[in-house]
């Protein structure tokens, strides 16, 4: 009889995780773990270790950068604040919603 309780345990389990891995990244930064929405609901970069992550590494990675700017946690984008690939992302930030203000 203890079987349907855990069944129905590890079902739900596996629901909630496929939710997070769908509609948020899992950002492993230098000052801990961080869950960003993503732009799109799919299955890639639902983990992301940033922590050696240099310019061509974000230039790579543009979704991820945009998803960590459109959260507001931009202090994850350590070498990023004078790059071409900075202004690029807040450029297409502004198209996606009108004006960062």
């Amino acid at each position: 009889m203890s079987r349907i309780p855990t069944f129905f345990m590890g079902f739900v389990l596996g629901g909630v995780l496929v939710y997070v891995a769908l509609h948020y990244h899992v950002v492993r930064a230098d000052d801990g773990v961080h869950m960003v929405p993503k732009m799109s609901s799919d299955f890639s970069q639902s983990y992301v270790d940033i922590r050696d992550f240099g310019i061509l590494e974000w230039n790579e990675n543009r979704a991820l950068a945009a998803a960590i700017v459109r959260a507001d946690k931009e202090h994850l984008l350590k070498e990023m604040t004078s790059s071409p690939l900075r202004r690029t992302l807040d450029g297409v930030l502004e198209s996606l919603s009108g004006s960062r203000g």
